[in-house]
């Protein structure tokens, strides 16, 4: 299931920002028993490591060759001198990787076009470009000046391009959950979730991005 040379994507909740969950990638070195060793894993915003105690807690994930998601709870045992430093992660029982939803699964970091229309009025719609994608949302840029608030109801024009159909086009409708200033950037990011979607147009958006998963593997790049 999980196999050497997989990315695993690891979550942890990060108390020094509101308990907002932290996202880190690394790929598998080897497994053996009762271990897993990784990578030191990247964080998906700073793009760099981080120092992690041994004991810390996890919530991981990772997609097989057929493209199905699994996710488990695990920690950190310890560290290891390999070809490269590598973690040790504790090794879960089968019984407790569960299946979950391709539409749950980990976002893509992929820039797409997208335009964004409240369903109130006075808000001056805007254009911008997607930092990720998944089957449930998306995150996207605002401009500095822009009326848009938390909680609010918003219309999604969304532009994809899929291997064998060509570009696509879909409409959704959604909600703003967060809207947050990044700090290294200083950029305006808004996290929508997707309230009203047909299921087609959710799973081609799915297909998108695991075609776009692929496209970063072959050319050896971690998805981050």
């Amino acid at each position: 299931m999980l196999k050497i040379g997989s990315t695993l994507v690891l979550e942890k909740k990060d108390i020094s920002k509101n308990e907002e969950w932290a996202r880190y990638r690394a790929k598998v070195i080897d497994i053996a028993e009762d271990t897993i060793y990784i990578d030191y894993p990247i964080n998906e915003q700073t793009k760099r490591t981080d120092i992690f105690p041994v004991g810390t807690a996890f919530r991981a994930l990772f997609v097989t060759e057929e493209e199905s998601a699994f996710t488990f709870s695990t920690s950190i045992q310890g560290r290891e001198m390999m070809k490269v430093p590598a973690l040790k992660l504790s090794m879960p029982n089968e019984n407790n990787i569960r299946k979950i939803q391709r539409r749950q699964y980990v976002r893509i970091l992929t820039s797409t076009d997208v335009a964004i229309h409240s369903d109130e009025a006075g808000i001056a719609p805007i254009s911008s470009i997607t930092l990720d994608v998944s089957g449930g949302g998306l995150s996207v840029l605002l401009p500095e000046k822009h009326n848009f608030t938390e909680g609010m109801s918003v219309t999604l024009y969304l532009a994809y391009s899929l291997q064998k159909e060509g570009p696509g086009f879909l409409t959704a409708s959604g909600g703003i959950v967060r809207i947050v200033r990044n700090e290294k950037s200083g950029k305006i990011i808004a996290s929508i979730q997707f309230d009203e979607i047909l299921e087609r147009d959710r799973q081609a958006i799915i297909r998108f991005c695991f075609e776009r998963q692929r496209e970063q593997r072959k050319k050896g790049l971690r998805i981050r």
